[in-house]
């Protein structure tokens, strides 16, 4: 039974490597249109399996409780900026979506990951952004887990997620204008 739990995630993050990108912005998405293919197009990124080994990307965290023993959900995404997020995706340049600076594919899985009970937590200051954040946009100011959790709130929020051996042990707000 343990072992069709772990790979259940995995058959999950392998099977969405081939869904379409979604529009991880405040605008509502707009249909897809057929565009022609560009001779020189990127090769499409996988998403990160960060059940395993080390690893260090954007994720959506889904669900986050502080205290020991706790664990994280959250969905890998490929977080690009346009216009390559665009180009990779074949998305037309007219499309809405290429419009913002950025935007994500989700994976639309949800995979639970233990934490280290001494894990960093790290927000960005929005009073004074070069203070506390990293090249990636994520926050590099330290705080507690209670102070963590208050600030991403409830719903959906896009984090750097380090992992070593798929234990996660730095949740950092990613930066969203």
């Amino acid at each position: 039974m343990k072992k069709l739990l772990v790979s259940l995630p995995l058959l999950l993050l392998l099977a969405a490597c081939g869904s379409a990108p979604d529009d991880d912005t405040s605008s509502p998405s707009p249909s897809a249109t057929p565009s022609a293919v560009p001779s020189a197009t990127p090769s499409t990124p996988a998403f990160t399996d960060v059940s395993r080994g080390d690893t260090d990307s954007i994720v959506r965290l889904l669900q986050f409780t502080p205290g020991r023993n706790q664990a994280v959900v959250v969905e890998p995404v490929i977080f690009m900026t346009n216009p390559e997020f665009c180009e990779t995706f074949r998305i037309p340049a007219d499309d809405k979506r290429c419009t913002y600076a950025w935007s994500t594919a989700g994976s639309e899985a949800k995979i639970t990951l233990p934490r280290a009970d001494d894990a960093i937590f790290a927000l960005v200051d929005q009073s004074d952004l070069s203070a506390c954040m990293d090249d990636m946009g994520a926050g590099s100011c330290e705080v507690p887990a209670t102070d963590f959790a208050d600030h991403v709130g409830e719903g959906p929020t896009l984090i750097r997620l380090t992992t070593d051996d798929g234990v996660a042990v730095r949740l950092a707000e990613l930066y969203v204008p």
